[in-house]
């Protein structure tokens, strides 16, 4: 699949390169730093993929334990996961079932590690933070009345902030700037709100992307905390994965229906013909649901309930 696109100033091209197959299950999670992706699946398995060769070079299994999010930190060659059970850390050049774990209680269902002493997971209507160096919990951000279905983490005038996306239809955005070891409320409510749950939140820049089960993606200004606009809807099913493409100032959408679309970040909320907003729309999973989108150099990952990971190269 292939597609080339002029509008007006802009040129867009946008190709399939590869489609990772392996798993077993739908691909609920993908991560990719260089030439190592990894993917986490309802088969219960981690998967480590070397994107040159597009092949499975590594794997760890885990009984009766889907794996709901990845992370990889190319830095120390550890892949942190968040599975229905645990959180883990897998150092990749050591045996998986060496790997430390730390057992969860609640529902889990978000992880983001912004690099640094701390990661943090969500479980139920709150999000911990947990110290890596003595894999000890540290912190909890409270103040949602629903799961915490998505994290990001954004840096505006030196400070340093944690962005929550729930299925009470709110964004909250808590000061991490001096790192999470206690119990904190959030410095700001974004308002108004979805009207159903959050299902993905991207930060690019000072702006902050959500989006919901309701359809629509909204704009936000992190400096001013208002909403700078929405798509309504943006696609004809639930809004489940974001990707901001920084290099093109674009944003990746992916539905449960299986679509794919591209945005220009610039003409966000302009529909005129001078400035379109939607750039592209693909059908990238046909009758399958997109669980996570990444962009990495160039490319964009697509990870769905097909049992696969399809990598578009983007230009």
């Amino acid at each position: 699949l292939s597609i080339s696109l002029s509008l007006g100033t802009i040129t867009i091209t946008f190709l399939l390169i590869s489609i990772a197959k392996g798993h077993t299950h739908s691909v609920l999670t993908v991560s990719v730093h260089g030439k190592v992706m990894v993917t986490g699946s309802s088969d219960k398995t981690i998967r480590i993929w070397d994107l040159a060769e597009n092949t499975e070079v590594q794997r760890a299994g885990f009984k009766d334990d889907q794996v709901k999010k990845v992370v990889y930190s190319n830095k120390d060659s550890v892949v942190y996961a968040l599975t229905s059970q645990s959180l883990k850390a897998w150092d990749i050049r050591t045996d998986p079932k060496t790997c430390r774990t730390a057992a969860l209680t609640e529902f889990p269902s978000a992880l983001l590690y912004p690099e640094g002493d701390f990661i943090y997971y969500s479980t139920g209507i709150s999000v911990r933070s947990w110290n890596i160096g003595s894999w000890s919990l540290a912190g909890v951000l409270l103040g949602h009345s629903g799961h915490v279905m998505s994290l990001e983490h954004a840096t505006i005038d030196d400070k340093k902030y944690i962005i929550t996306g729930s299925r009470d239809h709110f964004c909250k955005i808590y000061d991490a700037t001096d790192g999470i070891a206690s119990s904190r409320v959030p410095t700001a409510t974004l308002n108004p709100p979805h009207f159903d749950g959050i299902e993905a939140v991207a930060c690019s820049g000072e702006y902050l992307f959500s989006g919901s089960r309701d359809t629509t993606i909204k704009k936000w200004d992190l400096r001013t905390r208002k909403e700078q606009g929405a798509q309504r809807p943006a696609h004809k099913d639930r809004v489940q994965a974001l990707a901001a493409i920084p290099s093109r100032n674009y944003l990746a959408s992916a539905a449960r229906d299986g679509t794919l679309h591209l945005w220009s970040q610039e003409h966000f909320t302009v529909k005129s013909k001078e400035g379109k907003s939607l750039l592209c729309e693909v059908n990238a999973h046909p009758g399958a649901a997109i669980f996570d989108v990444k962009y990495h150099d160039n490319m964009l990952f697509t990870a769905s309930g097909d049992n696969t990971v399809k990598v578009w190269s983007v230009k």
